[in-house]
């Protein structure tokens, strides 16, 4: 398994319909001030959103998009609609208060059914969790790991720009048990907690605070249990560099029956600065 030292989630590329851009630029970018990310060719990245059709961000370690999907996505079970994914932010452990109060006075925090609490507690993890939903109907999460990312000398009001990247995004696929194998001996990205042989199961394919969660369609997410549906997912994750214990190899994987694609690359930047 990949230590938290060597994994990064570096690029994260979801759908979105051209509608749906302009408020989640207002939402992303205005309310929660997460800086706008450089485009591919150097182009001005204010300019991406009318001209490209693709809202970029910046989010720590990651280069988020939104845009058109790279190829059509298929049929699920419950019925492919507009797309919508599970997406955690990454908060630096010592931050969580600070960013789940930053995140209630911009969007409507999210509780369980039959309770008024929005803190999620993940002993097992040592980590805190809030959600609400973006203006796409995406199930946005902030999640905080003890010990992870800490030392920011972030105080007082919370800032998107403290966010330390892209924590998780689910994946979803006809079959977790494939599809984990498949990244497993492809790419050597380990299965870490959770189960796939079990048809309601999640899958945590990487390593922890940055990691792939695999599920079936019809699965429901935390915390509305609004059923999964296939939708792109196309997500790249750094490898180990120079000189570390071999984990995660370079290479790209396209799950099956599905239009995901999810790809390593080697290496680069010191474990210090990605926590």
């Amino acid at each position: 398994m990949m230590g938290l030292a060597t994994m990064r989630i570096t690029d994260l590329a979801l759908a979105a319909t051209r509608e749906a851009l302009a408020p989640l630029e207002r939402f992303y970018g205005g309310q929660l001030a997460i800086p706008a990310g450089p485009d591919p060719g150097g182009a001005d990245p204010a300019g991406t959103l009318e001209l490209r059709g693709t809202l970029e961000l910046r989010v720590g370690e990651t280069r988020l998009r939104f845009g058109r999907a790279p190829e059509p996505a298929l049929p699920t079970p419950s019925g492919a609609g507009e797309p919508f994914y599970h997406l955690a932010l990454l908060v630096p452990g010592d931050r969580f208060d600070a960013a789940h109060d930053w995140l209630a006075a911009e969007a409507e925090l999210l509780s369980r059914p039959g309770s008024d609490a929005t803190v999620f507690e993940f002993e097992a993890w040592q980590a805190r969790a809030c959600y609400c939903h973006d203006p796409a109907g995406n199930i946005l999460e902030l999640i905080a790991h003890r010990g992870v990312a800490e030392g920011r000398r972030g105080r007082g009001r919370f800032s998107g720009r403290e966010l330390a990247g892209i924590s998780e995004i689910g994946v979803v696929v006809p079959s977790p048990a494939r599809a984990t194998e498949l990244l497993s001996t492809r790419l050597g990205l380990d299965l870490w907690d959770g189960a796939v042989q079990e048809g309601g199961g999640l899958g945590f394919v990487g390593s922890k605070a940055r990691t792939l969660i695999l599920c079936a369609p019809g699965r429901g997410w935390l915390p509305t249990g609004r059923p999964a549906e296939i939708h792109p997912v196309d997500v790249t994750l750094s490898g180990p560099r120079a000189g570390e214990r071999p984990g995660a190899r370079p290479g790209e994987v396209r799950l099956p029956d599905t239009p995901h694609r999810i790809r390593v690359s080697p290496g680069a930047g010191s474990a210090a600065e990605w926590g």
